[in-house]
């Protein structure tokens, strides 16, 4: 499946910043500026208010991926949309050709990403339903994913938790399996 089918990846942001705040391995700054970072956001936009917004605004997001069904995270999306204000329009910088953006240049970097993060979501519910993305099964992780895979059978946010789990699934049905002598 190709990601710019998630209509400039608003999805993949969505992932970074959620991630970013829920997973406890990181430090929370020092991952909201890599994620920031790899979806092109200058740094130096970024002020403290902002960074307390994406805090919140991973909430809201988290809520969308752990909705039990399309029809639940379209209602908690058209929340999300009604509270955002978008202005859309198409540009072209850097290598990445005619795209669009959801906020204008001068918006906070807050608001582009509540922009970019809530119609990327939408359009993702809309295209697929709720089989590519969700919360990660591993038993005490709260990270999320978006399934970019053909076969749409992805239910951990990264391989480690599908190992660890897997590992441990192996080791229970050990446990359990009479040995016979």
């Amino acid at each position: 499946m190709d990601t710019s089918g998630y209509r400039s990846d608003g999805a993949g942001l969505a992932v970074a910043v959620v991630n970013a705040v829920f997973d406890p391995a990181v430090d929370d700054n020092d991952a909201l500026d890599d994620a920031l970072r790899r979806y092109h956001f200058s740094l130096n936009r970024v002020s403290s208010r902002d960074r307390a917004g994406l805090r919140m605004w991973a909430g809201h997001l988290h809520e969308v991926f752990a909705a039990e069904d399309a029809t639940e995270a379209a209602r908690i999306l058209n929340q999300l949309l009604d509270a955002v204000t978008t202005h859309p329009y198409i540009t072209e910088h850097d290598t990445q050709g005619l795209h669009l953006h959801y906020a204008p240049p001068e918006a906070s970097t807050l608001h582009r990403v509540q922009a970019s993060t809530a119609l990327g979501m939408a359009n993702l519910v809309c295209d697929y339903g709720k089989t590519r993305f969700g919360v990660c099964r591993a038993v005490g992780c709260e990270c999320v994913y978006v399934d970019v895979s053909r076969n749409a059978q992805r239910r951990f946010c990264s391989d480690a938790c599908a190992n660890r789990t897997n590992v441990a699934a192996f080791r229970a049905r050990a446990r359990s399996t009479p040995v016979h002598t």
